[in-house]
């Protein structure tokens, strides 16, 4: 037996993720606006390159946001491929996603200046702890408290996806506390996270 609540909805999740893409093109888009071409004294071509070496955190910090925004965006998109309604409560949990996306910018052209300080890297592993924890949220809504999804969908799949979608926040989370402690370490964390959710693997059986 569903223990969904019946509460005021709109059929179809169209204007949640048109608004959603739209959002986030910019984000990956403000993402590069951080990378300026650095200033030559001369052009010679070791010049060139120790200039090119100085911004080398700065692209690195760009790949790893870009490609974690990107895979929020696939499982986002994922997400709704098979919520039939949407609601008030859906719209803001969303909003809350994101606003902590909107913020993956700032932190990474921050962490591109200072990728091994402490108080850096555990404010973009926050921000990202946040988006991931606002993911849950909005999936623990979808999945369990609202009727936004067909009952043919089996509860144990999203179970399985919920607590899914808990490792990321978990080691976000770990990572934004570890980076005080063993920086490196934290920044390993950071970059491997997005692999887990690479293949989004929501509501399987359904796809097929």
């Amino acid at each position: 037996m569903s223990n969904r609540i019946d509460r005021p909805r709109v059929a179809g999740t169209g204007r949640i993720e048109a608004f959603s893409d739209g959002v986030i093109a910019i984000i990956v888009t403000l993402l590069i606006f951080e990378i300026r071409v650095p200033q030559l004294d001369d052009f010679a071509t070791q010049s060139m390159l120790n200039a090119l070496l100085s911004i080398a955190p700065k692209f690195v910090s760009f790949a790893v946001s870009f490609f974690t925004v990107a895979i929020f965006w696939v499982n986002h998109h994922h997400f709704f491929h098979r919520i039939t309604h949407s609601d008030w409560k859906l719209l803001w949990f969303n909003n809350l996603l994101l606003f902590w996306l909107a913020v993956v910018p700032f932190t990474t052209a921050f962490i591109g200046d200072y990728p091994t300080q402490p108080l850096v890297l555990s404010l973009y592993a926050f921000a990202l702890c946040m988006a991931g924890l606002s993911f849950s949220i909005m999936g623990r809504y979808a999945f369990f408290k609202s009727n936004l999804l067909p009952d043919s969908v089996p509860r144990e799949e999203l179970v399985r996806e919920f607590r899914r979608s808990l490792w990321g926040v978990g080691l976000y989370g770990l990572a934004s506390v570890l980076a005080w402690v063993y920086v490196y370490l934290a920044l390993i964390i950071v970059a491997v996270i997005p692999f887990i959710y690479v293949v989004p693997n929501l509501m399987r059986q359904e796809v097929e």
